[in-house]
């Protein structure tokens, strides 16, 4: 059910609170029945408890880390190294390790071809070297991709964000403007009914103001009245004679 207001403020009308001390007393006002009014809860008392991420142990844990303040563990980035197979013969040696950006690490001896193990060794440095260097590959391809398109994509980027820009900017003078209009057809409706009113509120008052007097003059009337009827009591019992009204038939 929907709560309708009547609002009777003419404010291009009433000019009371231009008068000196108006205002304040109109600011008190509004200071004592807010006062009356119910505080505002506190916005976690509107949400229950709810427990995060309890389906997900991985998410709760980094929500525990975050809560206890812990710095996040830093990446594991030995994938991105390229290792040489460790050697199983003393005698056998290899080429030393380097890492993705092609700096030396430790220099190991390798493992023998000869050797089962060591085959298997070098198969997965082979397979890791070919996962690095298809990595560097797309690296590159992902590069030449933003010299050749980066510069249009980003201008398309910022027309598509100057445009958003400029219809919201619009909108927000759609709106000044249809408020400016709304004010001037209140101004304009309040100051042609303004000299009616006036006249209105004249009449009101002269008419407050002749039944005030009516009403003055018919106490005034009483008054005499009930003095003259006690006069008239008074002069009955000086003469001795029967009140007007009293006499027997």
């Amino acid at each position: 059910m929907s709560t309708q207001f009547s609002l009777d403020a003419l404010p291009y009308v009433d000019k009371q609170i231009d008068e000196p001390g108006a205002r304040s007393i109109v600011d008190k006002m509004i200071a004592a029945e807010m006062k009356k009014m119910p505080k505002p809860r506190d916005p976690a008392s509107l949400f229950p408890d709810i427990e995060l991420f309890k389906d997900n142990e991985l998410m709760q844990q980094e929500l525990d880390r975050v809560r206890r303040g812990k710095p996040m563990e830093q990446l594991d980035l030995t994938r991105y190294q390229l290792h040489a197979p460790t050697s199983t013969d003393s005698t056998s040696t290899s080429a030393p390790s380097i890492d993705a950006n092609g700096s030396p690490l430790s220099v190991q001896p390798s493992a023998s071809e000869e050797l089962p193990e060591g085959r298997a060794q070098w198969t997965q440095a082979l397979e890791n070297a070919n996962a690095q260097l298809e990595h560097q590959n797309q690296r590159v391809l992902n590069l030449e991709l933003v010299q050749k398109f980066g510069n249009n994509a980003w201008n398309i980027h910022n027309y598509q964000l100057e445009y958003d820009l400029s219809r919201l900017r619009k909108q927000v003078d759609d709106k000044r403007a249809q408020v400016m209009e709304l004010n001037k057809l209140r101004k304009r409706d309040q100051l042609d009914v303004a000299e009616s009113l006036h006249r209105l509120e004249t009449k009101w008052g002269e008419l407050i103001s002749s039944t005030i007097q009516v009403e003055m003059a018919s106490a005034t009337m009483e008054q005499e009245l009930e003095q003259l009827k006690q006069y008239e009591i008074k002069l009955c019992k000086e003469l001795s004679v029967p009140l007007p009204g009293t006499e027997q038939q």
